[in-house]
């Protein structure tokens, strides 16, 4: 049988596993090329989503920070830095202002001489007898046109002119207090490139920034040196850092460590770099950068480093002086000359190598800079600007955010007043230590001086030496004011209706208080009149007897009332509240001082003004004023110390300041004391010892002439702080009284004064213990003419008025429709 064999195609065989493998391996291939065709194409499209997502990020994050660039050029770079600024200085024809005052004035605010750069708060030009003022153009400053300064002979502004206008007034920027509490600047100026030598710039570019000419505020190949530098040991090496990131860090930032604040430097620098030239750049940066601390100053600015540490100007500095600054910048502390003079040293001679290794410097100039031992001046003891103020501000002040980014807050310190205040104070406090009963203690001292109506603080001086003490004496030490509380007493007394002209016995006397206790006071050096006097001489010549009499019959409740409504402390209900014994602040005894002078209104202690927050909006704060006195109780006590300073126990204040209206008050406890003010202007001196030692001589002695010194230069400075008289209310009327009575006074009375009064207290009887009247003296044997009388007679002040009126108490003047006076007596 035949078997027929036929073939099978290969496309008609079933499907085995291995052609099935095979035909994967055919497949998958072209499978995989497609897969990463398409993974290629949605990576290059993410990618090309990714670089245009960052570069609009980036764009919208550089138009941001540009934009935070411009409004601090719009409001002035270097006064819309956070920080605490002093107030606003005001020209004005009179003041007592020199052209050389005036150029310092304008250095220490951040103006400079002949630049034109915008960045600056403005410049100046010095002539012969003016100064030419150029603003820079801000919010504030719409007009950049020049100012005129002109003075005269005698050392004030003459007149202020602009395009040919003369001007009531100009505001300059204010000079900066601090950017941060935590520290006390000094005297700051403002540098140029220009005036920075050419060592200093070479030094700082060696060591901070070589190629900071070159990159554009940003330096990849600083990043990359910085880099190599942590991992090997490149001693030349630099920080990844520009000078113009360093500046915005310094300026715009705070200093914490985050990749966020690293990002916004970054973008700040190359925003600021397309608006600022690279010499302003680092002409703001050598003027912003820290350089440690002296005493209690804390040194900011090349200007002030080659000062405090060197005791020269800038142009001035040797090559080894300015690689020394330059070394500092890295580690103020670190490499402080003052402390670390060895550290100093090596850092200096890095600086010179980095030099030296840029072909800035020669070799034998380098090597002769490196033998220099690193030595700096004794401590000047410059002082560093209202410190103690500061710290006031730092406590009080806590709406503002004073050394956040947030806020620039203007205070009402004036620092011509505040200098003025320091000098006073410590030239007296000189005097005081040359007698011998101090010899081997250390007095203090504190002044305070505010501005009545609206409660600013124009001048603070907590202590003599900040850097020694940083205890406030003029806001936290409590003493006990002394005589300078009576006014309160008499307040209270015109209040409760006695009339001024009311008779007290002027001899000694004892009070009975709380049913059987007895209290017995003694007038000053134990001298007594053993007369009666009026209610006002009690005030006028500080006879505690009087006010004694006074405060028991006006009630010893209603006075410490009172007391507390002036913002006071409230005094124990005993009788010798009315000399003083609960213990003030000197800040206290001022603002209730200014109630007088402030029309019976109570002011607040001010220490700020505005705050401007990070998009310039200014917020002001509102003034409380609530009436606690009477304008006319008020304008009374006024008239009583104006006669303080003019014939009382402040006498030596009169011709403090020529022209202008005065008033005051005198106080020994076991300090002294004085409190006087303006119509525009109250001031407090306080002298003692920290541990209450007794000091030994009263407050005229003591305090008032380091008041009358600083009144005397603050209203030569400042006219508008004094003023010819104290504003008079309605109600008040003057009248002629004779000083021995109390009564209206007439043409033969030997003392005769003009005081204020109000209709309802005055008297409305004339004397009759002099004139044409019997008199009780015909007696003794003097002729009843009056001029003959007034020859031979005794003084007024030695008559014995308390036997004359026991004489009189009877007697009275009787007046009819025709106007002719009868003696009546009800005994006849």
């Amino acid at each position: 049988m035949a078997i027929e064999v036929t073939s099978v195609s290969d496309g008609d065989a079933p499907y085995l596993p291995g052609r099935i493998l095979a035909r994967i391996k055919d497949i998958v291939p072209a499978l995989t090329c497609c897969r990463y065709r398409l993974y290629l194409q949605v990576f290059v499209a993410l990618l090309i989503l990714a670089a245009f997502t960052a570069g609009h990020t980036l764009v919208r994050s550089y138009q941001y920070y540009s934009r935070i660039i411009d409004s601090r050029l719009a409001r002035g770079y270097l006064t819309s830095r956070a920080g605490l600024y002093a107030a606003r200085t005001t020209l004005r024809p009179g003041q007592g202002v020199s052209a050389s005052d005036l150029v310092r004035k304008l250095q220490r605010a951040g103006y400079v001489e002949g630049s034109t750069a915008d960045v600056w708060n403005g410049s100046f030009t010095q002539h012969a007898d003016s100064v030419e003022i150029r603003p820079t153009l801000t919010h504030e400053q719409i007009n950049s046109a020049p100012l005129q300064v002109t003075f005269d002979s005698n050392g004030r502004i003459k007149g202020l002119t602009r395009d040919g206008v003369s001007l009531e007034s100009f505001t300059l920027e204010p000079e900066v207090l601090t950017n941060d509490t935590s520290t006390k600047l000094g005297e700051h100026r403002a540098v140029t490139f220009n005036q920075l030598p050419p060592d200093l710039v070479h030094a700082i570019l060696a060591i901070e920034d070589r190629r900071f000419f070159q990159h554009p505020g940003l330096d990849p190949f600083g990043i990359a040196r910085a880099l190599l530098r942590n991992a090997g040991d490149d001693r030349l090496g630099q920080g990844g850092s520009t000078i113009t990131q360093q500046l915005v860090k310094n300026t715009y930032l705070s200093p914490e460590r985050t990749f966020r604040r690293k990002y916004a430097e970054a973008m700040l620098a190359f925003a600021l770099e397309r608006r600022l030239s690279k010499q302003d750049i680092f002409a703001l940066y050598c003027n912003e950068i820290y350089l440690g601390e002296r005493g209690a100053v804390a040194v900011r600015g090349i200007y002030q480093a080659a000062q405090i540490y060197f005791g020269k100007d800038p142009a001035k500095l040797t090559l080894a002086e300015s690689a020394t600054i330059a070394g500092m910048i890295q580690g103020p502390s670190r490499y402080s000359p003052v402390r670390h003079a060895d550290a100093t040293r090596e850092r200096r001679n890095l600086v010179l190598e980095a030099m030296m290794h840029e072909q800035w410097i020669t070799p034998d100039q380098a090597k002769r800079a490196e033998s220099e031992l690193v030595t700096v001046i004794p401590n000047q003891d410059s002082g560093s600007l209202a410190p103690y103020f500061i710290d006031y501000v730092s406590r009080t002040e806590t709406d503002h955010e004073v050394s956040g980014e947030e806020h620039s807050v203007y205070t009402t310190i004036d620092l011509d007043l505040q200098r003025m205040a320091e000098a006073a104070l410590e030239r007296q406090l000189t005097r005081l230590d040359h007698r011998k009963e101090n010899a081997n203690k250390k007095l203090e001292g504190a002044l305070i001086a505010l501005d009545p109506h609206t409660g600013d603080v124009l001048a603070m001086v907590g202590g003599r030496d900040y850097a020694t003490s940083q205890l406030n004496r003029a806001t936290d030490a409590h003493r006990q004011p002394g005589s300078t509380f009576k006014p309160f007493v008499y307040a209270a007394a015109l209040e409760d209706g006695i009339s001024p002209v009311q008779m007290f016995t002027d001899a000694p006397q004892e009070f009975v208080y709380d049913r059987n206790r007895t209290y017995k006071p003694v007038n000053f050096g134990g001298r007594y009149s053993m007369r009666e006097v009026p209610m006002r001489t009690g005030l006028v010549q500080s006879l505690n007897t009087v006010t004694v009499a006074l405060a028991m019959q006006t009630g010893l409740a209603r006075i410490a009332n009172l007391t507390e409504r002036f913002g006071l402390p409230k005094p124990p209900r005993y009788p010798a509240l009315a000399l003083g014994t609960t213990e003030v602040t000197p800040l206290e005894l001022a603002c209730a001082y200014a109630t007088f002078a402030n029309g019976g209104r109570r002011i607040h202690p001010t220490a700020t003004t505005v705050s401007d927050n990070a998009a310039g909006a200014p917020g002001e704060k509102p003034t409380q004023a609530a009436q606690i006195i009477s304008p006319t109780t008020a304008y009374m006590i006024t008239n009583m110390l104006s006669a303080v300073v003019d014939h009382g126990t402040g006498r030596q204040a009169r011709n403090a300041v020529k022209g202008t209206a005065l008033a005051g008050k005198t106080g020994t406890s076991r300090d002294g004391w004085f409190v006087g003010y303006t119509p525009n202007l109250v001031c407090v001196v306080w002298i003692g010892f920290d541990d209450n030692t007794q000091l030994g001589i009263t407050g005229a002695e003591a305090a008032l002439p380091a008041w009358a010194e600083f009144m005397q230069a603050a209203i030569n400075r400042r006219p508008d702080l004094g003023g010819p008289n104290f504003e008079c209310p309605e109600g008040i009327r003057f009248v002629e009284i004779d000083d021995d009575t109390g009564l209206l006074s007439t043409l033969t009375c030997p003392n005769r004064e003009l005081i204020a009064i109000t209709d309802q207290l005055a008297p409305h009887m004339e004397c009759y213990f002099h004139g044409n009247l019997l008199s009780p003296y015909q007696e003794d044997g003097l002729p009843n003419d009056p001029p003959a009388r007034k020859a031979k007679q005794q003084p007024a002040t030695s008559f014995d008025t308390v036997n004359i009126a026991k004489s009189f108490a009877r007697t009275r003047v009787e007046i009819d429709n025709a106007g002719r006076r009868t003696l009546v007596n009800d005994m006849r």
